[in-house]
């Protein structure tokens, strides 16, 4: 059996100083890491719920979709998403492969990784969120309040950090 890494939102339209600051978390990660990695990543359709009703028309060309620079040599599979990327399909494809261990890491700790986290619950797939591989555009107090709400969601032993992976 392998595990699987979800790198989450590390794209060019989420650069920011809170997205450049887990790039080397990231990097050490996938370095280190044995087993499948997936590049979740952003799209905003045209005709979405954040182009129609929250008028967001960021995400709709691809430099901000595109990875991050620094991480693009690095990704081996891109699955496009809007808030999760947990559907159906991808839940499905994660239970049939049957990985030892499933883990999240990337950028909106507060948004995306939970989100994604918690879909993985609900899919009965037990995830990990790796907690200094992750960060908040929304700032620090934002990252520090949803680990701490992740503990509570999907248990505490399923919050680790990168040295628990590699």
């Amino acid at each position: 059996m392998k595990d699987l890494l979800i790198v989450v939102d590390m794209q060019e339209g989420f650069r920011s100083p809170a997205s450049e600051a887990i790039v080397p978390a990231i990097k050490e990660l996938i370095g280190g890491f044995r087993g499948e990695i997936v590049f979740a990543c952003f799209r905003n359709e045209r005709g979405s719920m954040f182009d129609n009703a929250l008028k967001w028309k960021k995400f709709q060309n691809k430099r901000e979709q595109d990875i991050m620079h620094e991480l693009r040599g690095s990704q081996r599979k891109v699955l496009h998403k809007n808030y999760t990327i947990i559907d159906n399909k991808f839940a499905s494809y994660i239970k049939k492969s049957r990985f030892r261990n499933v883990y999240i890491a990337g950028i909106y700790t507060d948004v995306c990784i939970i989100k994604a986290a918690m879909d993985a619950f609900d899919n009965n797939i037990r995830a990990k969120v790796v907690r200094d591989a992750c960060g908040s555009l929304h700032g620090g107090p934002n990252h520090k309040f949803a680990i701490d709400s992740l503990k509570h969601i999907i248990g505490k032993n399923n919050v680790v950090a990168t040295k628990d992976v590699i």
